[in-house]
């Protein structure tokens, strides 16, 4: 849960104050004093709204059509014997409810008694993460989520020891066993494997690395060693591998097989995300290395540009 305070940004929550009630416990939000609230916040509200049930919180997500699609697509991929998949799928796709550009916010009596909001005494407060993505939430479930202590251990950290699986109960293990096609054309694993405290835009089910993931890495040794691992099994997907702190170029290294060596694609993404989490997790001689690595490597071996360059010489700055 702490995880989720630390990704809010400074200055993007804010009261609301035309929260009213109708019939049938409903809720009326006005559009038109949401859009004035920040410009990221009118971007969101010109056009059609999704409103639903936040996955694991007392909260009503609010999304653009464009995020909700993928969000969707996320949720009607999960596993359907997986029964933490269904309750979730039930959770957000059962009390989604679209709303046209100007059509009038009503939400749902059930949907505003899961985030408290039928309550006509409750205040309300909006959380603004993009121009795509916002929570509702009442300022006492907003005081009681921020006053709650941390657990020891996040799913990420369970996850990053082997004991854990991420959203689509995958174990560390069973990710670093997937071939390269697999690692090439799956794209929810990474985040995972390469925590970093921003949210993910590419995974709304991704985990966010806090203070406290952060401490469980600075002070534990096997943690480490995991995040070790899921480097080495990624160095071989593009072609290297590591000596200690020293990162080579195999024999079979070609631009046609290793496509991180071309001018752009989703890889360099990943690239950067490694660089920063081997950073954020306190291994940095690591990171530098494998930073000079994949710089030298991408401009002898490739056509990875400047700009690329650029993005993974500042991962670390």
């Amino acid at each position: 849960m702490i995880k989720r305070v630390q990704a809010w940004k400074v200055g993007s929550a804010h009261p609301i104050h035309s929260v009213n009630g109708c019939s049938s416990e409903e809720v009326l939000l006005d559009r038109s004093e949401l859009a004035q609230l920040s410009p990221e916040l009118r971007r969101l509200t010109s056009g059609t709204l999704i409103l639903t049930a936040s996955p694991d919180f007392p909260a009503i997500c609010v999304y653009s059509m464009e995020r909700w699609e993928y969000v969707r697509e996320q949720l009607e991929a999960l596993p359907n014997m997986n029964p933490d998949a269904r309750q979730l799928q039930r959770r957000m796709l059962g009390h989604a409810h679209w709303f046209d550009e100007g059509e009038a916010l009503i939400i749902s009596s059930p949907l505003a008694g899961l985030s408290g909001l039928s309550d006509n005494k409750a205040k309300a407060w909006l959380i603004s993460f993009d121009q795509d993505t916002a929570e509702l939430w009442t300022e006492d479930n907003l005081l009681n989520l921020v006053n709650m202590h941390a657990p020891e251990e996040s799913n990420l950290i369970t996850f990053i020891r082997g004991e854990g699986t991420d959203h689509r109960g995958r174990t560390l293990n069973d990710v670093l066993a997937m071939d390269d096609f697999w690692l090439e054309h799956t794209h929810d694993y990474i985040q995972w494997l390469f925590p970093i405290p921003e949210p993910s835009r590419a995974n709304v089910l991704a985990p966010v690395l806090t203070e406290a993931d952060r401490e469980n890495f600075q002070k534990d040794d096997e943690l480490k060693r995991q995040h070790q691992r899921a480097l080495d099994r990624m160095l071989a997907f593009y072609g290297l591998r590591r000596n200690g702190s020293q990162v080579e170029a195999l024999p079979g290294l070609n631009i046609r097989e290793h496509i991180w060596l071309k001018a752009g694609g989703h890889n360099h993404l990943r690239i950067t995300r490694m660089i920063r989490s081997l950073h954020y997790c306190h291994q940095p001689a690591l990171a530098k290395a494998i930073q000079s690595a994949f710089v030298t490597i991408g401009q002898s071996f490739g056509q990875v540009g400047g700009q690329t360059v650029g993005y993974w010489l500042r991962a670390i700055d």
